[in-house]
């Protein structure tokens, strides 16, 4: 018999911040990563809203770069293609995304919300101990963000029914990689009923 795997404690009166991750036009450009959106924007902003009422931060993590090509990722530069070019239509979050002023936006160039982003940095600095994320894609920037959390030192957690991915085997892979390492993998409505934060 295989022992249960048991979560990574989340201690008395610790904080969690919430991370939105790509929810721009680019990624769902596509009909095909379309699929299963609607619901999956409406749990995002369940998760928004409540971190909101309890007044735990909420930060939009997007993907963004620069016109002149100097923060471009290796295959934007092999290619000379720029794509999400920060202030572009492609790169904006959806509309139906609940994006408030009191908000923080974190624009990364890369998979990870922490890559060069100073992110770790400003979540100590608000005695943040615990992230959640929500957004796209499960098999890209949330996992790696996902785990860049572990690796911050943060308690890394996803919301299952918060995110996308037009690759559902990869998808399930990685969720079933962060149930197996302890990480809060939890549905928003089990999130919120156990009073998350």
């Amino acid at each position: 018999m295989t022992a249960s795997v048991q979560s990574i404690p989340f201690p008395a009166a610790a904080r969690t911040a919430l991370f939105v991750v790509d929810m721009q036009a680019f990624f769902f450009r596509l009909p095909e990563r379309r699929v299963g959106l609607e619901r999956v924007v409406e749990n995002i902003n369940r998760m928004v809203d409540y971190f909101d009422l309890v007044k735990m931060p909420v930060f939009h993590v997007i993907t963004a770069y620069q016109a002149d090509g100097s923060d471009w990722d290796l295959k934007m530069k092999v290619y000379s293609t720029g794509e999400l070019i920060l202030g572009s239509l492609e790169a904006a979050i959806l509309p139906e995304i609940h994006h408030r002023p009191s908000h923080a936006t974190v624009i990364k160039t890369r998979y990870s919300a922490f890559f060069r982003t100073g992110l770790a940095e400003r979540l100590l600095a608000l005695n943040i101990r615990r992230v959640m994320v929500v957004g796209a894609y499960t098999h890209y920037c949330v996992n790696e963000t996902v785990f860049d959390a572990y690796e911050n030192d943060f308690i890394p957690g996803v919301i299952r029914d918060a995110v996308i991915s037009h690759l559902p085997d990869e998808a399930e892979i990685m969720l079933a990689r962060m149930r197996r390492n302890g990480y809060h993998v939890m549905t928003s409505a089990e999130y919120i009923g156990q009073g998350g934060c």
